[in-house]
């Protein structure tokens, strides 16, 4: 068993200019109090987290509107598409790795970049970071068994090329190019020696925020 989020801290990175966590005790028992308990302030889009369709589709399913079936994945793929600072992800880069995409119903896409610079330059990572062209979610959506795909990124949006961030979103969660979707799982922790053997069955645990376009989650293998 592996854990593929990060835990959720006030040293998180955050994308481009998002807010940071912040985490205030509001009650200690080493200061007299009877038991310890903590505020907790945080947009649902810092760490580990999932982007429901309602993110960019204002038709699509929010996180409580899926089902316990969309968070259990019996045939996860890891593919390694390495990526440096500002760089995009497109079809070209996918389509070499077809004949392991067309079985799977989670996608993961290893760049690297989040094992390289997430902890050592967190502000890089939330302003350099690569991302998705539009291109590589028409390509995607041709998978119909496909539901989720995962990435080693802030976002599956670059943040130095907005239009194709919000393009490549409203493809995916199916505002645009027909009406089916998939979900998105960014800021995944894809550590250099996660190896494919290990990638049995993969559960996703979303927190159960109501009426929200994402939540943070929870990702680990089952063996």
């Amino acid at each position: 068993m592996r854990l593929l989020s990060y835990t959720l801290s006030e040293s998180t990175p955050t994308y481009a200019d998002n807010p940071k966590v912040q985490i205030k005790p509001m009650s200690l028992i080493e200061e007299g109090g009877v038991a310890n308990w903590f505020l907790v302030s945080t947009i649902n889009h810092n760490g580990t987290h999932l982007d429901a369709p309602w993110h960019f589709n204002p038709e699509g399913a929010k996180v409580t509107d899926l089902g316990p079936e969309w968070f259990v994945y019996s045939s996860p793929v890891l593919v390694d598409v390495p990526k440096d600072d500002d760089e995009l992800i497109y079809d070209k880069d996918l389509i070499v790795h077809e004949n392991v995409i067309r079985h799977a119903d989670l996608l993961l896409v290893r760049t690297g970049y989040g094992a390289r610079v997430r902890d050592s330059d967190p502000e890089r990572y939330g302003r350099k970071a690569p991302g998705f062209h539009p291109s590589a979610a028409r390509y995607l959506k041709q998978f119909t068994q496909l539901r989720a795909v995962g990435m080693d990124l802030p976002s599956a949006g670059a943040p130095n090329f907005p239009e194709e961030a919000a393009e490549f979103h409203r493809i995916a969660l199916g505002a645009k190019e027909g009406s089916g979707f998939f979900l998105i799982i960014e800021d995944m922790r894809l550590d250099p020696d996660l190896d494919q053997s290990e990638l049995k069955k993969v559960i996703m645990a979303p927190l159960l925020l109501e009426n929200l376009d994402g939540a943070p989650v929870t990702v680990f293998t089952l063996d």
